[in-house]
């Protein structure tokens, strides 16, 4: 991977490879800052060019890594630039990029970048929402959210995106906007209620859900059919039996995803007749949707609770033996994690809880001595 290479292959205005492209995956930051710097011969429609180009070559292929060429995009004068980069950051799910566009949430001077970053932090809430982020970056992510919900002049999409973001948290904090919105008749913010309502995973919506399931707009239907999969439990799939005939295609592959999560005898029934449908796109999603419900049953049947009170496979540990006393790799080859006096420690006991990399105290780690000397 070389900057230097890319620059000299690349031709700012013409079609570039994807090897051409490939060179820019994973280059550090002092390479974006030299890439960014080039930049300034460039207009801003050929930046733009390239940031979408490299947003589409991550998609395609999540092997392919270009955090630090976004993350100066975060930094361009073009707005475009900076929202297609935002929108980038929130795919790869990049801790080191929230400050910053949390920063572009509450105060860039375009709002279509401001609504791109509200957006972006609806994937950044549901990994915090999840445990993954420490409790500081939880409060300041939600706090960002809010700051716009709270305000009654706060642009309609900028709202709503925000809103949607923000039921990754799925607490009463949350749950009094969604009440507040759920009563609007326009269709943008029925969206976006349902997509809030989704992300919650709360059961608590289900009778507004099953109620929008009957929609006039299929795009409304489609949402409520994707927020029942997220909140429906078995008993609910009976639900999904008009979904899977709708009038719209996207509706009916929705009613089979939403069927396939939510799983019961009840769905596999209904997916039973998807799967002989006329339209050969819901057939075919249907009849795949039942064999990873089998798949995931089998899966359940094959560890049973004896099994796993028992060990993994079934085989009980007992008494501790030569053959199964668990395997200490700091016993046996001599080593371990050791504090600066010499205590040993567990690594995720070393954890910062205010870092924003939570991997960052590993980076202070040192190799016990005699570590990594040659045994001979």
């Amino acid at each position: 991977m070389s900057v230097e290479q890319f620059l000299t292959d690349f031709k700012p205005g013409e079609e570039p490879s994807e090897e051409t492209l490939a060179e820019l995956a994973g280059i550090t930051n002092d390479d974006a800052a030299v890439l960014s710097r080039r930049w300034l011969a460039w207009t801003n429609d050929e930046v733009l060019d390239l940031q979408n180009r490299l947003s589409d070559l991550a998609e395609e292929d999540s092997s392919m890594e270009f955090e630090c060429v976004f993350k100066s995009g975060l930094r361009h004068a073009d707005p475009r630039v900076r929202a297609v980069a935002v929108h980038a950051l929130a795919e790869t799910g990049d801790v080191s990029a929230i400050s910053r566009i949390l920063d572009l949430l509450s105060n860039d001077e375009d709002l279509d970048v401001r609504t791109a970053a509200a957006t972006a932090m609806g994937s950044f809430a549901a990994l915090a929402s999840e445990g993954k982020f420490s409790e500081r970056i939880r409060d300041r992510i939600f706090t960002s959210l809010e700051e716009v919900l709270k305000k009654g002049d706060s642009p309609s999409e900028l709202w709503r995106r925000s809103l949607e973001a923000a039921g990754a948290f799925g607490d009463n904090r949350v749950n009094r906007y969604i009440e507040r919105a759920k009563s609007s008749d326009a269709l943008d913010f029925k969206r976006s209620v349902l997509v809030a309502m989704a992300r919650t995973s709360d059961p608590r919506w289900l009778d507004h859900v099953a109620g929008e399931l009957e929609s006039d707009d299929s795009s409304v239907r489609f949402e409520a059919v994707n927020a029942l999969g997220e909140i429906g439990e078995e008993a609910d799939a009976f639900y999904l039996e008009e979904p899977l005939d709708d009038q719209d295609l996207l509706v009916q592959l929705a009613a089979v995803e939403a069927a396939e999560k939510i799983a019961g005898p009840t769905a596999k029934q209904l997916l039973k007749i998807a799967s002989e449908s006329p339209e050969p796109s819901v057939a075919k999603a249907a009849a795949e949707a039942l064999v990873n419900i089998e798949n995931e049953d089998k899966l359940v049947q094959t560890v049973t609770p004896e099994m796993a009170s028992e060990g993994m496979f079934g085989a009980s540990m007992g008494t501790p033996t030569a053959d199964n006393v668990p395997y200490d790799a700091a016993d046996r080859e001599g080593w371990s994690h050791v504090d600066e006096e010499g205590v040993a420690f567990l690594a995720a006991d070393n954890f910062r809880e205010d870092d924003d990399d939570p991997l960052a105290s590993l980076m202070d780690y040192e190799a016990a001595p005699g570590q990594y000397e040659d045994d001979d």
